[in-house]
């Protein structure tokens, strides 16, 4: 009697196992999966296999104390495996298949390609320069983001074009019409740098004028502090932070920047949340392969268009919606951009004239810009009222002008 009462006991105890043990065995299925195949369908199979595999089997372990009953035996654990598998497949399908469709980006006239030495491919668009004068310094429109190229044109092109610049805006690798890498841990501050030193050779110039906004003002600093002997001047618009390090956890950021971020992530983002904790948990190469970049960009992007980039200005809605935009170029070069060397001593032996510009309205904190004309010898720095984080968007005749003069001297 006894023994019949531990063997239902036991029988109990499988059953309420089974769930944990079946969760437990589809997780650890899909991460090896993903981890040695790279490919999230085969992971998920392995992991589905693995839930149902061990449900069916915990439940028919113990059915077979509970009841005689063939035919209960047999259609029970099958009846648990699947509800296991379809509970399962609720959250884990929302997770690496919800996200927004991503918008490709449009080649316009003057796009091309550069196959650089680096391994990126790279998209681009000229704008030759005009009139009577031709200078023998191109301008590179460096974007932000990072992974984040500008959708709207850049009210710069054809004003310094009409000033005998050349200019070429670039999409960094990762990141609208250029190559995804692979390897996403190929995503680091010195591709970034190396591949900005191949464009400007690509461009044929022994120097380069450079303008960055928002992270592109932190990758001409890190530029600038490894090749100033290439750069005949620079402007940074917006500059998002010369050393990462020396802001941790987002101090950056205004209180009213916080807030919009961390509104827009936690209510309306969550996936990308959930993708940044499971990079750290399982590494970026597992969550790659469960998350490659056709199921996240679209959310990138998606975000990229509810930030309030004007806080404490009356905004202007943008004239057309977010593209190109790449998560893992975002996320990779972000976290390495962390771990990155101090520039700030070489930068301090910098003689290149630097413009620095600031929305009054920008939602990083001011001493972030003004870092760039305290360390940076030949910086000269001026706030612009009214605007917040993109110039281009919210004063464009102020910021034209401003570059313009500048680089006319």
């Amino acid at each position: 009697m006894r023994a019949g009462v531990r063997a239902k006991a036991a029988a109990g105890l499988l059953i309420v196992l089974t769930l944990p043990a079946g969760l437990a065995a589809g997780l650890g299925a899909l991460w090896a999966g993903a981890a040695v195949t790279g490919n999230r369908y085969v992971a998920l199979t392995a992991g589905a296999a693995a839930m149902g595999g061990v449900a069916w089997w915990m439940c028919r372990s113990a059915m077979r104390h509970v009841t005689g009953s063939p035919l209960a035996r047999g259609a029970v654990p099958v009846a648990v495996a699947a509800v296991e598998l379809a509970v399962a497949a609720i959250p884990v399908g929302g997770l690496l298949f919800g996200g927004p469709p991503s918008t490709p980006m449009a080649a316009g006239p003057g796009t091309g390609h550069w196959d650089l030495p680096t391994g990126s491919r790279i998209a681009y668009t000229r704008t030759p320069a005009r009139g009577e004068r031709r200078r023998d310094t191109p301008v590179i429109l460096v974007h932000g983001g990072p992974g984040a190229p500008d959708t709207e044109p850049s009210p710069l092109a054809p004003a310094l074009a009409a000033e005998g610049f050349d200019v070429y805006a670039y999409h960094q690798v990762g990141a609208g019409r250029s190559s995804r890498l692979p390897d996403v841990t190929g995503y680091t501050l010195a591709r970034h740098v190396a591949d900005l030193d191949a464009v400007r050779a690509a461009t044929g110039a022994e120097r380069v004028v450079l303008a960055g906004v928002s992270w592109g003002a932190q990758l001409t600093a890190a530029y600038l502090a490894a090749h100033p002997d290439r750069v005949a001047r620079a402007v940074v618009a917006s500059p998002g932070t010369m050393w990462s390090p020396a802001y941790p956890g987002n101090r950056q950021l205004t209180d009213s920047g916080l807030r919009d971020q961390d509104t827009a992530v936690r209510d309306r983002h969550p996936r990308l949340l959930l993708a940044h904790l499971l990079i750290q948990l399982a590494g970026p190469r597992v969550t790659h392969a469960l998350l490659p970049d056709e199921a996240m960009d679209g959310e990138f992007e998606s975000l990229v268009g509810d930030l309030d980039l004007s806080s404490g200005c009356p905004g202007r809605p943008l004239r057309q919606r977010p593209a190109g935009a790449g998560f893992w170029a975002n996320a990779m070069s972000a976290n390495d951009a962390r771990r990155a060397p101090d520039p700030r001593p070489a930068l301090r032996e910098v003689a290149v004239p630097v413009l620095v510009l600031r929305g009054t309205c920008d939602y990083l904190r001011p001493e972030v810009a003004r870092e760039y004309a305290d360390v940076l010898p030949n910086a000269v720095f001026h706030a612009i009222d009214g605007a917040g984080h993109d110039l281009a968007h919210d004063r464009p005749d102020t910021y034209r002008d401003l570059v313009t003069t500048f680089l006319r001297e």
